[in-house]
C-alpha cells in the first residue's frame, strides 16, 4: 500500500490510514492462531482464550517485576501504557484511534492493494504461526 502510495499519478495525499479497510473480530484470528501452536505442539494444551479484559490484568501483576528475565518471558511488558491505552478504547468495541474507527477510503483510492483486501482470516493466522516457529520465536 505504501508503494501504492508513492507511485501513484496524481499527488500523493496529506495523510494516508494504512489500517486493514475490513476488520475481523479479535476471537476470529486468536482462536486459529491458538489451535496451529496446539497442532504443531508448541504447547502441550489448547491454550486458554480469556477476555482482554483480564488477560491485561494478569499482564499488570506480572509488570511489577520488571527483571530482564521477566521482560523476556513477557514482552507485552514493555508495551504496558500501550496496552492500557487500547483496553480503554476498547470499551466502544473498536480499538483503532481511541474507539473511533479510521476512515480508509483514501487508501483505497490510491491503493488497489488496500482496496481488493480481504479480511483477514483463519488461514491467515496459521500462517503467522507457521512463519514464527520458523524463524524461532518460540524457542
Amino acid at each position: 500500500a505504501i508503494l501504492d502510495v508513492a507511485f501513484a499519478e496524481e499527488e500523493p495525499p496529506i495523510a494516508v490510514n494504512i489500517v486493514h479497510p475490513r476488520p475481523v473480530a479479535w476471537t476470529a484470528l486468536m482462536h486459529p492462531i491458538a489451535d496451529a501452536i496446539f497442532q504443531r505442539k508448541i504447547t502441550g494444551v489448547l491454550l486458554p482464550l480469556i477476555p482482554f479484559s483480564e488477560w491485561l490484568e494478569k499482564l499488570e501483576l506480572s509488570a511489577e517485576n520488571t527483571s530482564i528475565e521477566n521482560l523476556k518471558r513477557i514482552p507485552a511488558i514493555k508495551l504496558i501504557d500501550f496496552i492500557r491505552h487500547i483496553a480503554q478504547s476498547d470499551i466502544g468495541g473498536t480499538p483503532e484511534a481511541g474507539g473511533i474507527p479510521f476512515a480508509t477510503g483514501v487508501a483505497q483510492r490510491v491503493s488497489p492493494t488496500m482496496k481488493e483486501l480481504e479480511p483477514l482470516s483463519a488461514a491467515d493466522a496459521t500462517q503467522w504461526v507457521n512463519y514464527w516457529a520458523a524463524v524461532g520465536m518460540f524457542q
